[in-house]
């Protein structure tokens, strides 16, 4: 193994994505706003199909994957979760409407370093793991949880067969101090949102909104390559 100098500029990643969904899911990648586009910015990726994307070096930016997409007669292509709103399988510098799970990256960053995690901050869609290979200081992340089996009602986004599909963040549903961690709830604890009985719905709810508005905390590596799978 070979630890790249981050000083040359030269280490790209590979992505390398595998959906074990039951299901097809359709990939997308949106560059962070100072850095060049991916090769592909979305795609078709049937169930257990494979794919493999470049990233250049020091790339920056956020990848997802949409579900249940359809086009219309009119040509026009969309999805219930992580839709785009271009209009087309190519994201093309749009950002995915949440809920939906988010894969970032922030390739040589800080000291050469790659930053990585899966983020449940914008709501959650499906379950995604990402493995590094190649590198030193090697670290996988993930969400492997099905939120969506847990997601209450108020939260739920469902397909038109009535599946749960996404899971909304608190703070998009309602729109609150407590569940958008603002005001006094700015560090947010279990413990600072409002009390509910354990029993109830909204006691599930609280966790969620942990869990997504919290925050992953970001793994980090030299010169790796990425495995990113979907229903892991």
């Amino acid at each position: 193994m070979t630890l790249v100098d981050a000083s040359s500029g030269a280490h790209s990643a590979t992505f390398s994505f595998k959906n074990n969904c039951p299901f097809t899911v359709w990939p997308a990648s949106l560059a962070n706003s100072d850095k060049g586009a991916l090769s592909q910015t979305g795609f078709q990726l049937d169930n257990g199909a494979s794919f493999s994307l470049d990233a250049p070096p020091a790339w920056g930016g956020r990848l997802w994957a949409r579900q249940t997409c359809s086009t219309d007669s009119a040509g026009k292509f969309s999805c219930i979760t992580g839709d785009c709103g271009t209009g087309q399988v190519a994201c093309n510098g749009a950002g995915g409407a949440p809920p939906t799970t988010l894969i970032e990256f922030t390739l040589q960053g800080d000291g050469g370093k790659d930053f990585y995690d899966v983020s449940c901050v914008d709501g959650f869609s499906l379950p995604v793991l990402v493995v590094p290979s190649g590198g030193s200081n090697c670290n996988s992340t993930s969400c492997p949880v099905n939120v969506n089996a847990l997601c209450p009602q108020e939260l739920r986004i469902t397909a038109p067969d009535g599946g749960v599909v996404g899971c909304k963040s608190a703070c998009l549903a309602f729109n609150t101090d407590e569940y958008c961690c603002r005001g006094q709830y700015g560090s947010p604890t279990l413990a600072s949102l409002p009390p509910t009985p354990r029993s109830s719905r909204m006691h599930v709810l609280k966790h969620i909104v942990m869990l997504m508005m919290i925050g992953p905390a970001p793994s980090l590596v030299w010169g790796a390559n990425y495995d990113i799978t979907f229903c892991p």
